[in-house]
This record gives C-alpha cells, structure tokens and sequence, in this order.
C-alpha cells in the first residue's frame, strides 16, 4: 500500500525547492482509514489538472503522518447528470473495493476538512510516466487491469481515462478519480475494453455472486441512495452471470480525453 513516514525533500543541497511529496514506508488499510478519519488535516496546496478542487493533504493522528488528497464538496464543478456531493462516490468506490477484496483503490472517507467536508483519499506515490496505454501489455499487470475492468462495470464508471490508472511505487496497479460512479442508469465511459469477451477468473466470479447474494456492507449502502444499491447488485450478479467481460460493439464508450 501506500505509505507513511519521514519526509525527504528533493534536490537538497541544491537550491531547489522542497518537494511537498513524503517517501514513506508500507502501511495497512486499516490504519490509513484511521489516520485519514481521526487526523488533523493540513493543505500542502492544490493538486494541478483536475476538474474540480484537489488538493495534496498531510493528516497527522498521534505519531503518525500521512498523505491524502483533499476533495472538498464545494469545490465541485456543477454536473448535469450526478447530484452535488460526488465527492462521497470516491468513498463509496472504495467500500465496494474493500468489499470484493479487490484492491485497487486507495483508502477513501468521507470526513470535515478544511474547506468543509469532502473525501480523503491515500496518497499512492507513483510513477506519473505510467498509465493505462503504458501498462496494458505488460503480462504482469493484466490480471488487476482485468480486475479493473469488472470493477468498473459493477460501479458503473463513466469516466476512467487512462490516466486514473497509477502504477504505484510498490508495484501494484491503483485507480484513482471515481467521483463519477454509482448512477443507477447505465453509464459506463472506459478505455478499458482491451479484454472484450475474455472469461473472468473463477475467483472474481464467486467475489461477484458473493456480492450479488450478501447484498451491500452499511458503509457502502449508506453512501448510494435506493435506487443506485439496487443497481449495483444487479450489475454484479449480470457480470457474474455472463461470466465475461463485454466489449463496445457502438465503440463510443469511452471517455474523453483519454488521458
């Protein structure tokens, strides 16, 4: 997982300025959650090429330090077809995650920060050269992309660009920027379509009839309104059922820009 620790500076001893981002060592879910929801939260500054408000975050919990990325409520830009509060559907992307055991997405919570409440997501240090067109022929990575694609599907994702896709510093493949999830309509928007028609795992089919069949956890319900839970088991046993991941037979499912 992401990280947490000292901080390190870059180009010390050389004039430059000190690089807000912390090299850290490994640290488990659990304890991420809990310093991103107890821990005084303080804004290094904002995060460039994002539609709306982000911004780079140390929380500090007792004698720990981690990184977050801040996104307020108020800092979102307006949307004609998802309600104010998206925010809450980075949260709810990890929920579902943590629920199917999948990995892939960072720690997320729903907390006050600074500038009012938002979601505060792990920092994954990661190369930013790396993206999905950069990965998908890697054989290495073409299980958690295939993993990534059903997730996708069962949260309806309407926009995962390529660059959402992180390879993080240790190793792992991340997704990150799942504000636009959830809708209880069919809006899938993915450039992963890479696997149209490959079967899914064995495992990844009994974690979906395990979802489908237990329902949603409380955390993950109590941020998805009736009509988007009830969308979400559907999906989720529809996948389970097909067996598959589909392919775009319109090829205009994809977001845009890619990247």
């Amino acid at each position: 997982m992401p990280t947490e620790g000292a901080s390190g500076a870059s180009g010390a001893g050389t004039g430059a300025a000190e690089s807000p981002f912390r090299p850290r060592p490994p640290i488990d879910d659990e304890t991420a959650e809990e310093v991103l929801r107890h821990g005084t939260v303080d804004v290094l500054g904002r995060m460039p090429w994002s539609s709306n408000a982000t911004f780079l975050v140390d929380v500090q919990h007792d004698d720990r330090l981690l990184q977050g990325v801040y996104k307020p409520g108020r800092g979102e830009r307006p949307l004609h077809d998802f309600p104010s509060g998206i925010y809450r559907r980075e949260a709810a992307a990890w929920e579902l995650a943590r629920q199917l055991g999948w990995g892939l997405i960072p720690p997320t919570i729903v907390r006050e920060g600074p500038l009012g409440e938002g979601s505060v997501q792990l920092y994954v240090p990661c190369d930013y050269e790396q993206h999905f067109f950069t990965l998908r022929d890697d054989p290495t990575h073409v299980e958690a992309l295939q993993r990534l694609a059903a997730f996708d599907l069962v949260a309806n994702n309407a926009d995962r660009k390529g660059g959402h896709v992180l390879l993080g510093d240790d190793g792992e493949i991340w997704a990150v920027d799942n504000a636009l999830c959830f809708h209880h309509q069919f809006k899938v928007r993915t450039v992963i379509w890479d696997w149209g028609d490959e079967p899914l795992a064995d495992g990844l089919l009994a974690d979906l009839g395990r979802l489908a069949a237990d329902g949603l956890s409380a955390a993950l319900g109590a941020l998805l309104d009736p009509f988007e839970r009830d969308a979400v088991l559907t999906r989720a046993a529809a996948l389970r059922n097909e067996g598959a991941l589909p392919h775009d037979p319109s090829g205009r499912r994809i977001p845009w820009p890619l990247l």
